[in-house]
């Protein structure tokens, strides 16, 4: 926690505010832990506290194990007044609409904890796992890859695939326009996510594969759920993976544009930390999951 403070206000006296200690005291804490480590952490100046590099290379550690010590106190708060513990899980929007809420029901009748879930990006969603926040995450990896050490402390098991398709309304005019070809598709107009996201990534690779430039989209979202429900309202068209996109079908909002996009398909993963591989609800949680995709 003393490394956390001094890095973020730069103070002693600042970080003796928030500890509620002397500032004396806190440099006395700061060169005790110095001296058994064997490292120096922060330069000391007359504007304050620097932090050095082995103190910046250690930092993403101590902030991990601060959010974990305070899931564990809640943990213990809520044991102690009878209460659930909860178990902090992080869903990519497609395994969040296709999948989660089939699981649930399996998950509580064998037993499982109250859950706390989390939306967002493979990416957002692994720093925070990566941070301590969050217990698992059922998404993809991250386009840009992962560092050796964020490797090495992950547990990565495959869980299921999904390919994408392009999409438009019902109405949209593109339906009688046959046959599709990817010189129609350049001349639409779209709705896409973000250029990061898997999803447009994939469509822009297989445009590029056929030597045709993926148009600018007109309107620029964060998930492909969004984008869902502005092309079914919308001449706009878009990507989206096929599982959600063909529940949307299923409820006459949308109608997917069969034309072979030959790219990849997105492997979706239960990424859990290794030092909570072993914790019986992230267990539990991953047998319940791949049981429900078995019945599916």
């Amino acid at each position: 926690m003393l490394i956390d403070l001094l890095v973020q206000h730069g103070s002693l006296h600042k970080a003796a505010t928030h500890l509620s200690v002397s500032q004396p005291a806190v440099t006395a804490m700061l060169n005790d832990m110095e001296s058994q480590i064997g490292i120096r952490l922060f330069d000391r100046t007359r504007q304050g506290v620097v932090p050095t590099a082995e103190a910046q290379a250690i930092l993403g550690r101590c902030r991990t194990v601060l959010n974990e010590f305070r899931e564990l106190a809640s943990a213990i708060t809520r044991v102690a007044g009878r209460r659930q513990v909860v178990l902090r899980v992080g869903v990519v929007p497609q395994a969040f609409i296709a999948h989660l809420p089939k699981m649930i029901g399996r998950f509580r009748k064998a037993g499982g904890c109250a859950l706390q879930t989390r939306e967002g990006t493979a990416r957002q969603l692994l720093e925070l796992l990566l941070q301590g926040e969050l217990d698992c995450v059922v998404g993809r990896l991250p386009n840009e890859g992962l560092t050796s050490e964020q490797a090495s402390n992950l547990s990565i098991a495959n869980l299921y695939e999904d390919e994408i398709c392009v999409v438009a309304g019902m109405s949209n005019p593109i339906h009688n326009c046959l046959p599709l070809t990817y010189e129609l598709l350049a001349q639409q107009d779209w709705v896409l996510q973000q250029r990061d996201s898997s999803v447009r990534r994939a469509l822009t690779e297989a445009f590029l594969r056929r030597g045709i430039q993926l148009p600018e989209p007109v309107v620029e979202t964060a998930t492909y759920v969004q984008n869902l429900a502005i092309v079914s309202d919308s001449d706009l068209i878009t990507v989206a993976p096929r599982t959600a996109a063909k529940m949307q079908q299923s409820f006459g909002r949308v109608r997917l544009l069969e034309i072979p996009l030959g790219v990849s398909p997105m492997h979706v993963c239960m990424i859990t930390r290794k030092a909570s591989a072993s914790n019986p609800a992230v267990i539990l949680f991953q047998h319940t999951f791949i049981m429900s995709l078995h019945a599916q």
